[in-house]
């Protein structure tokens, strides 16, 4: 194993925790970030600053203040959003990280819904809104009978997504302001009915989630790679320089066709729980893929 002098670690509230006891077995000096001033991981940590994984000035601080160079790591365990403030850093410090480029692709939707069509990856019937008076303009034009998905561009579930009939909406209760969630637009999307599937992609292995009750469908994931839609996903990993990491895809599958709905970085919910259920610790094989590049989560997973 490759010794790293140090660790930068972002966010240590109790989802963290698992992959903050299993980096004990690591060679590593732990730096440890938070908003909160005694989030439950801090023990953990070796050192510990109170700096939020957005604040992009406190992270170079640390960086500065602790020596970090292309030697070291960075990880999160976080929410999606934190692997920009870690691609910042990596970048500053020489660190092997995705771009920064990358990680702001997969957090706007509109970029990755663009990137998807470049790459052969379809994508429902989509419009771009940035008005209440827009989105009164063309309900008129819609199908009636069809339902549709209104999503703010840097939307997460449960911030601002809409369901909805084209004559059963108030636009006026739609959020319009902007935030951290919807800065530009939101993305009107009519409903492609179908299986809604999370597809898990780790290198050349994968598995496949029901969406709805997250039980694992491996005779499901034999169907998808002549379908080509493992093939596709591959094809946007290896665009946006993510083949080293476990990459989540939210997809619509019905007959023969798909439709690619989200692109995920952060730690896969569903094969959390599949360890928990089997008394596995997801985070030392999570780890080990991330640090060292060692793929060897236990062949159940796939």
């Amino acid at each position: 194993m490759n010794i790293i002098k140090k660790i930068l670690f972002l966010g240590c509230n109790h989802d963290q925790i698992p992959y903050l006891k299993s980096l004990k077995a690591y060679p590593f000096k732990i730096i440890g970030t938070d908003l909160n001033p005694n989030p439950p991981g801090k023990s953990l940590c070796d050192v510990f600053y109170q700096v939020a994984y957005n604040d992009i000035n406190g992270l170079m601080r640390i960086g500065q203040e602790q020596n970090f160079d292309s030697k070291d790591k960075v990880f999160t365990g976080a929410a999606q959003f934190a692997h920009k403030g870690a691609a910042h850093f990596a970048s500053e410090f020489d660190i092997d990280y995705p771009s920064e480029t990358a990680i702001d692709l997969c957090l706007n939707k509109v970029a990755y819904y663009e990137r998807f069509k470049k790459l052969g990856i379809p994508i429902p019937i989509t419009m771009i809104i940035s008005t209440k008076e827009e989105l009164d303009k063309v309900l008129p034009n819609l199908d009636m009978k069809s339902h549709y998905f209104l999503k703010s561009d840097y939307s997460k579930n449960p911030n601002y997504l809409y369901k909805f009939m084209p004559d059963d909406i108030q636009t006026n209760k739609v959020f319009w302001g902007r935030d951290r969630y919807l800065r530009e637009c939101y993305i009107l999307q009519q409903e492609f009915k179908g299986d809604s599937l999370r597809v898990n992609i780790y290198g050349n292995r994968f598995n496949v989630f029901q969406f709805s009750t997250s039980l694992k469908l491996s005779t499901l994931k034999k169907k998808l790679v002549p379908k080509g839609v493992i093939e596709d996903l591959k094809r946007f990993i290896t665009d946006q320089g993510l083949v080293k990491w476990l990459v989540k895809f939210d997809i619509i599958l019905k007959n023969d066709n798909y439709v690619g709905l989200d692109v995920g970085l952060d730690p896969p919910f569903r094969m959390v729980k599949e360890a928990e259920k089997r008394g596995i610790d997801f985070a030392q094989y999570y780890l080990e893929h991330y640090l060292n590049d060692n793929i060897c989560y236990p062949s159940w997973m796939d």
